[in-house]
């Protein structure tokens, strides 16, 4: 193992700190920094993305344990939904050309981002069932999204989770949140281990495992600080917070479905 992946501790602490302080998947920020900053190939990319979550998203979830911000409803709620439909997502991920289901999320996400961030400033009233939804809905269709692209749960529950009128603080939206993408990363990256890909993974072990050795100190690291971040936050700064992130997002699948599509190459 080398030092040639330094630079994901300090990526990885401020990946999980955004993560863990808004429910915003951290998949959003790893595949790209696994693509075009790491350089390894797609389904690496995507398996380095699940195993470094599970690190970031378990030291979140000890966090929010410790300072009781887990809303023991929204989990019965949703967990069992969203790990049968990450499984199935998992399952169908190799049949499905995703690049197109990538840029249709992130046109929506960065759409959902601006109204978030258009009620947040207070340019038009939000109505009280606004992001109500359904959950069984919410919960498949994140579900599945995660299976397939490691994203699309957190941007999906958040806006409703918080427009809860049950939510007696927002941090309980995001340390349920985190604990649901938590449980769910696992189930989706042990769908992921077939024989073909576990062989795969055997053949670069050398550089995965010196990019985990940075990334998982970094991750765990941020998973502790982020929900002391979101414990702080009002219910209209965290709302103002996931918006701008929600922006940032859209952008970030936008260049993803650069990348899945072929319009940018990698440098040699």
């Amino acid at each position: 193992m080398t030092a040639e992946y330094w630079f994901l501790l300090p990526v990885g602490c401020t990946i999980a700190v955004l993560a863990m302080s808004s429910g915003v998947s951290a998949g959003n920020f790893w595949v790209p920094v696994y693509l075009l900053w790491a350089r390894f190939d797609g389904p690496l990319a995507f398996w380095m993305t699940l195993a470094t979550m599970v690190c970031g998203y378990g030291s979140g979830v000890v966090r929010n344990l410790r300072q009781g911000t887990i809303h023991r409803g929204f989990i019965v709620q949703y967990l069992p939904l969203t790990i049968p439909a990450a499984i199935v997502g998992g399952y169908l991920s190799p049949f499905i050309d995703v690049s197109w289901l990538i840029l249709l999320f992130g046109v929506f996400v960065f759409a959902y981002g601006a109204r978030m961030l258009a009620q947040s400033r207070g340019l038009h009233a939000t109505p009280p069932t606004a992001a109500a939804g359904l959950p069984w809905g919410i919960g498949v269709l994140g579900g599945v999204l995660y299976g397939l692209i490691t994203v699309g749960l957190g941007e999906l529950m958040l806006p409703r989770m918080l427009a809860d009128r049950k939510l007696s603080r927002p941090a309980e939206a995001v340390g349920s949140a985190v604990l649901i993408i938590f449980v769910t990363s696992v189930a989706a990256a042990l769908v992921r281990l077939n024989r073909p890909f576990v062989n795969a993974l055997l053949e670069h072990r050398t550089a995965l495992l010196s990019a985990i050795l940075f990334a998982g100190p970094g991750v765990i690291l941020g998973g502790q600080l982020g929900p002391m971040l979101a414990r702080r936050l009002n219910a209209r700064a965290l709302r103002l917070y996931v918006a701008i992130l929600l922006l940032l997002v859209g952008v970030l699948m936008l260049v993803r479905f650069s990348l899945t599509a072929g319009f940018l190459t990698n440098r040699a």
